[in-house]
């Protein structure tokens, strides 16, 4: 009968569960705590939603938390006090199991030239995984001074971004780049800081 077992998913976004006596589709989605039309989705592998086998392998999707939260961002001492405006900014963190979004507004900094760079990069930063980089834009002529800088990162349904360990604003020479300069650091906030809304 192994010869007729589907073998698991090319790819897992959460763990493989060996298929035991009795276990139905149905079940497993239970006992985990996932809806059963996520379980289907995750394997396409399995022909008939109704016939799964004992010594099977199937992925069990990681379920997403829902979180909406603010966080502050801080200034670094790479960033001198200037007496007109205190620079500083805010993210808002908005996750569900359908997608979301990281929303990044700084106000109050200097262009990025005076840290070697030439635009502002925000990164969300993950233990374990790549940062994720997304361009700041500075806003129109209404406000010129102090900088106000606003750039957002949209992700798809079945993505987790969150909980992560950071977001930081560097100064960077273009876009896009892989990995932030550590030295033209200039925001910092950490998710563990994150208030809900």
């Amino acid at each position: 009968m192994s010869g007729n077992i589907p073998p698991p998913p090319k790819v897992c976004t959460g763990f493989i569960y060996t298929v035991q006596r009795g276990d139905t589709l149905f079940l497993i989605a239970q006992r985990f705590n996932v809806s059963l039309d996520n379980l289907i989705a995750v394997n396409p592998q399995i022909p008939n939603s109704n016939i799964i086998f004992p010594g099977q392998q199937i992925c069990v999707p990681t379920r997403i938390p829902t979180i909406e939260c603010c966080m502050l961002l801080f200034r670094t001492a790479n960033v001198p006090v200037l007496p007109e405006a205190e620079a500083g900014g805010v993210a808002r963190v908005f996750q569900t199991p359908e997608g979301g979004n990281v929303l990044v507004s700084t106000i109050g900094l200097p262009p990025p030239e005076t840290f070697g760079g030439e635009i502002y990069v925000a990164w969300i930063r993950r233990p374990g995984l790549p940062p994720i980089p997304f361009q700041l834009l500075q806003t129109g002529p209404v406000i010129i001074e102090p900088g106000v800088w606003v750039g957002a990162f949209l992700f798809g349904e079945g993505e987790q971004i969150a909980p992560f360990q950071d977001i930081i604003v560097t100064a960077e020479t273009g876009f896009p780049v892989v990995e932030p300069n550590l030295d033209g650091i200039v925001l910092i906030g950490l998710f563990e800081q994150c208030r809900p809304q």
